[in-house]
Formats: structure tokens, C-alpha cells, sequence
């Protein structure tokens, strides 16, 4: 786990070196190192990863992913550059109360300069989440990872009144399926298009 965290603080760095340094290209690729802490199923991490791609997409942006461990070589240990993210996938703290009411993740964002590059998904509440709509784990899991690098994208930890970028998901919503709700508003969309790093 030193390792990681080591990544994560190199990863900080440079991305606000990034945007010290020349801020002419706007995230067109992006290259998403997940490191996967919860055992994820090969099956349901396929899924994820191509609903998340699909679901960036939106935004004109195609996705490389890079499965990372603590134990990784190769790519996994060269330091981040522009366009590079992480997602961390594990299980909550033994000590967190119960899942009502928590989010799906988090991602860490300076509020100060709107840069950041690690977001997390607890996959244990995205797992109950799905259990109880009767919903896809690959499915759901994809559209946290979405709604997290979007956080990442758009420079800030706050949220939208509806759409992919919503707050709290319900089991109804996950159930209906509606594609508004899956989706980047427009002004989502755009804040991403435009940001430049």
C-alpha cells in the first residue's frame, strides 16, 4: 500500500505541474490506471470498464485502462503525466456505519486549482446498491467509476441536480433505467470539453 500512496502523491505533483506548465490541450484520451483492492470478478470489471468508457464517451473522450496493483510493474510505476487518472476500487472501513445515505465514492479534487487525479469506489455499497434494485454489479460499478472521473474532469466535488452527476442514486432510478439519468448534462458536458490541464 506505500507504494500506491507514493503514485498518488507523484500523481498530485505532476498534475499540477501539468497545469503550471502549458494548458493548450483540452483531455481528449485519458489513461485510467485501476487498481482493484475488493476482488472485483474478471465478468463484472469487463463490464465496468466498458460502461464507464461508453458512458466518457459522451464527452468525446476515449478511455485507455491500465489494471494496476501494489505489486505492478511497467506502466503502472512511471509517473503520472497529463491525462493520466487513477481509480481505486476497494471495500469500505470496517468502522463505517451503515450504508444508508453513503456515497458510492469519492474523488479528491483541490478546491483551490480544481485538479485531481485518485477517485474510489467502494464496491461493497455499490454491490448492496445493485442487490437491492435487482440491478447489474458491472453495470453500476461502471457508472461510479463515470460519475468519479467525471468529478476529476470537471474540476470539483459538487453535484448536479440531475443526470449521471446526481448526488444519491436510488434503488427506483436503477430499476427504470432511464437514460437521462446515466447521462453528462449539458453543462456538465461542456465544462469538461472546454477544461484545459
Amino acid at each position: 500500500m506505500r507504494g500506491f500512496w507514493g503514485l498518488v502523491v507523484v500523481g498530485v505533483a505532476l498534475a499540477g505541474n501539468s497545469a503550471i506548465e502549458g494548458a493548450e490541450l483540452a483531455w481528449r484520451g485519458l489513461s485510467v490506471r485501476v487498481y482493484d483492492n475488493a476482488d472485483v470478478s474478471k465478468a463484472a470489471m469487463r463490464s465496468a470498464l466498458d460502461v464507464a468508457a461508453h458512458t466518457l464517451r459522451q464527452a468525446d473522450l476515449e478511455v485507455t485502462w491500465l489494471t494496476c496493483s501494489t505489486s505492478s510493474g511497467g506502466r503502472c510505476t512511471v509517473s503520472l503525466g497529463r491525462g493520466d487518472l487513477m481509480v481505486r476500487l476497494m471495500r469500505s472501513p470496517k468502522d463505517a456505519r451503515g450504508d444508508d445515505g453513503q456515497s458510492l465514492g469519492t474523488a479528491f479534487v483541490d478546491p483551490a486549482t480544481g485538479m485531481g487525479v485518485l477517485a474510489t469506489i467502494f464496491v461493497d455499497r455499490v454491490e448492496r446498491l445493485a442487490r437491492r434494485s435487482d440491478g447489474d454489479v458491472g453495470m453500476l460499478l461502471g457508472r461510479a467509476m463515470a460519475h468519479e472521473i467525471g468529478h476529476l474532469l470537471i474540476g470539483r466535488t459538487s453535484h448536479a441536480a440531475a443526470g449521471l452527476m446526481r448526488p444519491r442514486w436510488t434503488s427506483a432510478e436503477i430499476t427504470r433505467n432511464a437514460t437521462a439519468d446515466w447521462g453528462f448534462s449539458a453543462p456538465d458536458l461542456r465544462q469538461i470539453r472546454s477544461r484545459r490541464f
